[in-house]
């Protein structure tokens, strides 16, 4: 079940909304009463609700906006709980002020916006404050802290399923709400049902994101398929730093659904190399399945592998992992993807064993795990590769590795290549306005390729076509690895011209 936070400033907002809620499907719902800019008549938002509903006013120190005296506050609480709402939000420490009343349910709440504490202890404290739904909503400072709340989750609320939940009037077990805040959390909330959460929340809209890392209903509903996932539901993902640009969730989930296959794929966000070797040894453990992985964390994840396809082992950089039978399979689909869509481009076949770019000349800008893809890829077929990167050391170690050539970034323009490559991030958006090479220096003929893909016709796109180049954005390449990671997540064939569509409309939509 999703609940759908209600946070606004009039009644009549309030109910509209529940209705508007109700209407869509959604069953539950948290009204915010810090939000109301009058009194709270509870008669007006509780007699003639089409769902249940959940009330509580959250302090500033909490995430809220209450602005008036704590007394105010708890005395609008016991008021509240008189009109028999389905739930009573209280946080922990403030529980014993408030006692039960009618039938309403008891959520008892703790926010931390700093760290996640210590569980055991916690939990203790709040079982002692007659919940039926203990909430625990932290703020993890690494992946270890993401997954030990999970884990404590999932463990309190198998215990609440085998011995009988106080919330199905079937026991005396608690069930628990673990939130982790923020980007790196964000999956959490889209894999509650894994860890026997009872729901999830998410917020009305985008201009209300009234919690760190909350997702809009409408996302939850129809990108996530929430209410379609369950236990025997596959869980995909991507890691990255940053996340909130990549297409990827909406290309995967959008195919499985199309093709009637019960998985979904969710974005998280790891910042350090050591939270992804953590990641890494902690997925299977949670039910993933697979990853996709991008900047920057390619290189890192090599270490992770019990195996990897040649490919990987060459360049040193992975974009796809595949747990399988304990085993973290490794491979590379950016590197035939690329190469593929440079000689369709040229009018040649990848499948031909001498192909179209024997003997071109190539330079490829960027060394990270793109660029060191694309001149594996290149030399591979045959062409001639020299690589370039603002940090030299990172251009020279690439070549070592590929056994290519390579030159100082600022002496790019000397080189007069038949297939000029940018692997680096000049030119994404937001920054649609810079390019990694000059526009004069491009010549009619040269076959320009941009594995920036979002805008789809970067500046160098833009420059390449007015020059009379041949252009290939970096959407081909975009498509040809998504279909490639699709076949080895489900082993089903994806279709190439839906995910191009999908990208293309989101690229014009600004997503």
């Amino acid at each position: 079940m999703i609940c759908v936070t209600i946070a606004c400033g009039s009644h009549t907002r309030m109910v509209q909304e529940q209705n508007k809620l109700a209407s869509e499907g959604i069953q539950l719902v948290e009204l915010r009463l810090d939000f109301l800019r009058r009194e709270p008549d509870f008669s007006r938002l509780l007699s003639s609700r089409p769902g249940a509903a959940i009330v509580t006013a959250r302090r500033k120190q909490d995430g809220g906006m209450w602005n008036e005296s704590e007394s105010k506050r708890l005395s609008t609480l016991r008021s509240a709980i008189v009109a028999q709402p389905e739930f009573i939000d209280l946080e922990l420490d403030v529980a014993r002020e408030i006692e039960r009343f009618g039938s309403t349910k008891r959520i008892i709440s703790y926010h931390d916006f700093t760290q996640t504490p210590n569980l055991d202890k916690l939990y203790n404290d709040m079982e002692s404050n007659d919940p039926d739904i203990i909430k625990i909503a932290t703020t993890p400072q690494t992946v270890d802290d993401m997954f030990r709340l999970m884990k404590f989750v999932k463990e309190k609320n198998q215990l609440a399923k085998e011995s009988g939940d106080k919330l199905s009037g079937k026991g005396n077990g608690i069930r628990v709400i673990g939130i982790c805040m923020g980007e790196i959390g964000k999956a959490t909330r889209i894999l509650a049902k894994r860890f026997g959460m009872p729901f999830t929340y998410a917020t009305f809209s985008r201009e209300r994101i009234i919690a760190p890392g909350i997702l809009v209903y409408d996302e939850l509903l129809n990108l996530y398929h929430y209410e379609s996932t369950n236990n025997e539901t596959a869980t995909f993902g991507i890691i990255a730093n940053p996340i909130g640009h990549s297409l990827s969730p909406l290309i995967h989930n959008k195919s499985y659904v199309g093709q009637n296959i019960n998985a979904v794929y969710v974005p998280f966000q790891i910042e350090s190399a050591n939270d992804v070797r953590h990641f890494i040894d902690h997925a299977e453990e949670f039910g993933i399945c697979g990853l996709s992985v991008t900047i920057p964390h390619k290189v890192t994840v090599v270490e992770k592998l019990t195996k990897m396809e040649p490919a990987v082992d060459k360049i040193g950089a992975c974009n796809t992992i595949v747990f399988k039978n304990k085993e973290r399979l490794g491979y590379n689909t950016d590197y035939t993807a690329a190469v593929s869509s440079i000689e369709t481009a040229m009018g040649g076949d990848i499948k031909n064993e001498l192909g179209i770019l024997q003997g071109k000349s190539a330079l490829i800008l960027g060394a990270g795990g793109a660029g060191m893809a694309l001149a594996y890829g290149l030399k591979k077929r045959g062409a001639v590769v020299t690589v370039t990167d603002a940090n030299n050391e990172k251009a020279v170690e690439l070549s070592i590795q590929i056994g290519c050539e390579t030159v100082q970034w600022n002496d790019r323009y000397t080189i007069n290549p038949e297939i000029l490559v940018n692997c680096t991030p000049v030119g994404m958006h937001p920054n649609i306005n810079e390019s990694p090479f000059d526009k004069d220096k491009l010549f009619a003929g040269m076959i320009v390729f941009d594995a920036v893909y979002n805008p789809e016709n970067t500046l160098l796109i833009k420059s390449a076509k007015e020059k009379g180049c041949k252009a290939v954005s970096g959407v081909e390449m975009f498509v040809g690895q998504a279909c490639l990671q699709f076949k080895l997540f489900t082993g089903e064939k994806a279709s190439a011209t839906f995910i191009r569509k999908l990208v293309k409309d989101a690229i014009a939509a600004g997503i």
